[in-house]
């Protein structure tokens, strides 16, 4: 068990490592050292822990609120950091923002803000057109400064974009082609947007 060393609630268990002994539909048991966590997570990360063997590491946030706690995991720690972003939003309780990665990538879910795609949003259990803008207001320009870290340059999230809108018109899914240009461009951020796709689909015709 892993404690961060910074201030709130929410950072107290910031990571855990150990087994899966039961999935529920929204939460599994997660036991470390004969301790098992009731732990909520996305669909997507349910499904993989269902297929795990051995020791996991989840990415936790343990939330406060009255007299009661409740605690959060993601296999991705930027997943985690976008659950954060996105519960200080007004409106967006936690559920809500754990439902966001249950339907989208984190890659998708930073497209649909970056590009005030409320449509996508409005895929979201509990996020309705008010709550999509609110999401786009409160978070695009957080987002964009974030993508500007580290040499990253200004306007990357539109090379993302069109990258991956041109898989989905070859016909791939909007996860997959979220996932492999994700991946991508992390790797390589100075592509251009026929050079990502390129090796998004080498990558994905090596997948089979």
């Amino acid at each position: 068990m892993t404690y961060a060393r910074v201030k709130g609630v929410g950072t107290m268990l910031a990571t855990l490592r150990g087994r899966v002994r039961q999935v529920a539909g929204d939460h599994c048991i997660f036991e470390v050292n004969g301790v098992g966590f009731q732990v909520f997570l996305p669909l997507r990360a349910l499904e993989e822990l269902s297929r795990a063997e051995g020791e996991t590491l989840l990415h936790t946030y343990l939330h406060h609120k009255d007299d009661t706690m409740a605690l959060y995991g993601f296999l991705d720690p930027e997943e985690k950091a976008l659950f954060t972003q996105a519960i200080t939003v007004s409106g967006i309780g936690p559920k809500t923002a754990l439902a966001i990665f249950s339907v989208l990538l984190p890659a998708q879910f930073h497209r649909a803000i970056l590009t005030e795609d409320t449509g996508t949003l409005r895929q979201i259990p509990g996020i309705g057109l008010k709550s999509a803008q609110r999401l786009i207001l409160e978070l695009k320009s957080r987002l964009s400064k974030e993508l500007r870290k580290d040499g990253e340059v200004a306007g990357a999230e539109l090379p993302l974009a069109d990258a991956m809108a041109a898989l989905e018109a070859l016909g791939y899914s909007g996860v997959t082609a979220a996932g492999v240009v994700e991946k991508v461009w992390r790797e390589n951020p100075d592509l251009t947007v026929p050079e990502l796709v390129r090796e998004a689909l080498r990558r994905l015709a090596k997948k089979g």
